[in-house]
């Protein structure tokens, strides 16, 4: 259930260096026992928020959780704090601007880490399905409070759905199910104009005949080099984040169309 930018980035670097005392951010803003158990029992206190927006929590999303504790590598003690910090954000009476604020205050504001735990989030809001209006309200509220622009939030959702996609094509060659995985995990695709299939092999900057290996890579490239991560660092304007959202959304458009043709 956990795919997406989180595989690559938490499974190692968050799971790991929490140990270590450091994530992908400077060393120094997780240095501490309080700052790592805050990311933590934050992080797990919003997805059981997440995952009761739309009033009941699916057996998907509790497997969505679970996986997302393996990927972390948390010992016993640390999967029934987690737990429990789960069923927390579950009730009538969490508070969520007062969690978010204590992730900030210990973790600081520093985007890559509101990142993180975005991609965490989304996550469980994707685990059975498209996210319902209810769950995508609240996601964009927690990430309006975690400091993230609009548009930002956007850029990095749209990222998310299309490197999960990117990673299902493994799967579907394992497990051949991967239109059903996709319908039913990971909702629609997200919608931008492709009208030829010439087009979309120019989207990518490849030619006719290039294989199914170089069309794999010449995407997961270009999505790389169009991540809301980076562009936030590296302080970017309204306008340009909006044009990055929509080069992803085309990215994305453009490949789909091409493995569809191709029937890979």
């Amino acid at each position: 259930m956990v795919g997406g930018p989180l595989g690559a980035l938490l499974g190692a670097a968050v799971g790991h260096n929490f140990d270590q005392g450091k994530t992908t951010a400077k060393p120094e803003t997780l240095n501490d026992d309080r700052a790592r158990s805050t990311f933590l029992a934050t992080a797990f206190q919003l997805m059981g928020y997440i995952a009761k927006a739309d009033g009941r929590v699916s057996e998907l999303e509790i497997a969505a959780a679970r996986a997302i504790m393996d990927h972390l590598r948390l010992n016993a003690v640390q999967r029934r704090a987690a737990m429990d910090c789960f069923t927390e954000g579950k009730q009538p009476g969490f508070v969520v601007e007062t969690a978010i604020d204590a992730f900030r205050t210990a973790c600081g504001s520093r985007p890559a880490l509101a990142a993180q735990l975005l991609e965490l989030l989304l996550n469980i809001a994707y685990a059975d399905g498209s996210p319902s209006p209810p769950t995508q309200a609240r996601l964009v509220a927690v990430a309006e409070r975690l400091g993230m622009v609009r548009l930002q939030f956007e850029a990095l959702q749209t990222l998310f759905r299309a490197q999960v996609w990117a990673r299902q094509q493994s799967a579907e060659g394992q497990a051949g199910a991967g239109s059903s995985y996709q319908q039913h995990t990971h909702g629609p695709r997200p919608a931008t104009a492709i009208n030829s299939l010439s087009q979309a092999y120019t989207v990518l900057g490849l030619k006719r005949d290039a294989s199914p290996d170089e069309i794999k890579l010449a995407y997961r490239r270009l999505l790389k080099r169009h991540h809301p991560d980076k562009l936030a660092a590296s302080g970017v304007s309204t306008a340009e984040m909006a044009r990055a959202t929509e080069k992803t959304r085309e990215l994305t458009a453009a490949y789909d169309r091409i493995r569809e043709a191709r029937g890979f």
